[in-house]
């Protein structure tokens, strides 16, 4: 005789329980036991000390992989659960299995900070949730999961024509340094544990690396004394961030250039394009700003995404503050990499940029630089122009903004909250990150505080919603950020390849 739904939901109250093995002393909690239509729950999910687990069979060999029961309403449209972990160099698998032992979505988060298995109309019963540990070491991971009763995009697509724009911010700065990173090809995709900080002990001998310090002439920032760190793009819009570039047509109509005058930085120089999508699916391009070459990223950029501003504090009881330094930044090619909210269940998988090779933004033609709704990215310090200029200054609390779109070049739901701050002390060489967050600074009354340990980890009860509008070092063991690897000469020999095809 088969037990009753509501039954079995009982019996699951009793029975749940994680069966995981965490590191000695961790704490995890465990996911409601269970999901009626529209229900989402989060939870934590501790602590690995250690784990190499290839496969489901491997799961209680190599490592112990954590899992959890959770019992699932009738007539659900899909079940996502998604994992949160504070490095993208640790890697988890998150397998889905239903009520009859089989594994119905499977997914990773390799070289990301979040990934999301997807089960699409889910038979209602008894499903566990499983993490399998592949690559990670003294790893720390939360959970989240919700029961759909209808898909955001088909609720979407009820909208009729109306633009669904995207809504920019930017992941406050951390992981400060003095340091530069060891390899001089920082942006041509080594992985960073190949990359580590140019150190011997306490002997650090430069904070630039070449380009940064080359001529403002050639492309360089000129600068002397760089104080790092890492932000990066976050979409929170209802609609794609989504630039188009075709660098081949634009050589051929004129509207491309050479640009020598800063050949470390944009040595080729095009109008970019901005796709607006409406809600029915139609699409329009619109100018915004340029895109260009960068020779030390070795891939396209959508210019000038992200600047950076240092301000000394006069007073950190009124917090009066003065500019005293600057950063620049060329542009950005970012990835889905990091959910931009944890509380939202809004993440989209249009995928509009990346970091595929020769494709994205590696393409002489046919260039795609964007984000997915609800997705965000960084670029670490040791990526080029990653930095402010310090050089000068004395000890004492300074505040570091990043703003996304300084010229608005694109066109978003809101304009008024592209900033985000880091407010630090620095003590010679020592750099102490005091507070992080979005607005201007840490007086400001409409802040939001990022108290976690992740780029975009914060507390529930401080998390905002864009819904009414739309540690560790991280040494990755995969491929950063942005990275890949476009030569010149093959971006000159594509382009030649491109004209004779197109004259033919």
């Amino acid at each position: 005789m088969t037990m009753p739904f509501t039954s079995r939901v009982l019996l699951a109250a009793l029975l749940l329980s994680p069966t995981c093995a965490l590191a000695h002393g961790a704490k995890a909690s465990g996911p409601a036991t269970s999901l009626g239509l529209g229900d989402s729950t989060f939870w934590d999910g501790g602590t690995i000390a250690s784990g190499r687990v290839s496969s489901a069979s491997q799961c209680g060999k190599a490592a112990a992989c954590p899992s959890w029961k959770i019992m699932i309403a009738a007539g659900a449209r899909r079940l996502r659960v998604g994992i949160d972990t504070p490095e993208r160099s640790d890697t988890f698998a998150v397998d889905l299995v239903d009520p009859h032992g089989t594994v119905a979505a499977s997914d990773s988060n390799s070289n990301q900070f979040n990934s999301e298995a997807l089960a699409m109309d889910p038979e209602p019963g008894e499903w566990t949730i499983r993490v399998r540990p592949e690559s990670v070491t003294n790893a720390s991971f939360r959970m989240r999961a919700k029961l759909e009763a209808v898909l955001p995009e088909d609720l979407t697509a009820q909208r009729g024509h109306e633009a669904l724009l995207p809504n920019l911010r930017t992941v406050p700065p951390y992981e400060f340094t003095f340091i530069a990173p060891a390899n001089p090809l920082n942006g041509v995709y080594p992985p960073d544990t190949v990359n580590p900080p140019l150190a011997v002990g306490d002997i650090h001998p430069i904070s630039c690396t070449v380009d940064e310090a080359a001529p403002p002439s050639l492309g360089g920032g000129g600068a002397k004394r760089c104080l790092r760190f890492t932000s990066g793009p976050m979409n929170l819009g209802p609609g794609i961030y989504d630039m188009r570039f075709r660098m081949i047509d634009d050589f051929i109509a004129g509207t491309a250039h050479l640009n020598p005058q800063e050949a470390l930085s944009r040595i080729v120089v095009g109008p970019m394009k901005q796709v607006i999508h409406y809600a029915d699916g139609g699409t329009e391009e619109i100018g915004a700003g340029t895109y260009s070459f960068h020779p030390i990223h070795a891939h396209f950029h959508d210019d000038y995404v992200l600047s950076f501003e240092l301000f000394a504090v006069d007073d950190p009881v009124k917090g009066s503050l003065h500019r005293v330094g600057e950063g620049t930044k060329s542009g950005f090619c970012p990835a889905d990499q990091l959910f931009a909210d944890w509380t939202q269940f809004h993440q989209g998988y249009e995928v509009p940029g990346g970091d595929t090779a020769l494709g994205s933004c590696f393409s002489p033609n046919d260039g795609v630089i964007g984000l997915s709704i609800g997705w965000g990215d960084v670029y670490r310090w040791q990526r080029p122009g990653m930095y402010v200029e310090f050089d000068g200054m004395a000890n004492g609390r300074y505040v570091v903004q990043s703003r996304v779109d300084a010229n608005n070049h694109v066109l978003e739901t809101h304009d008024d909250d592209n900033l985000s701050y880091a407010y630090i002390e620095v003590q010679g060489d020592n750099i102490q990150l005091l507070e992080r967050g979005w607005g201007t600074s840490p007086w400001d009354r409409g802040k939001t505080v990022f108290d976690g340990p992740g780029p975009a980890q914060r507390g529930m009860s401080t998390a905002t919603s864009e819904s009414e509008a739309g540690s560790k070092d991280d040494t990755s063991s995969g491929s950063s950020s942005g990275g890949g690897a476009l030569p010149v000469g093959l971006l000159a020999m594509l382009i030649l390849l491109g004209l004779r095809r197109r004259l033919r």
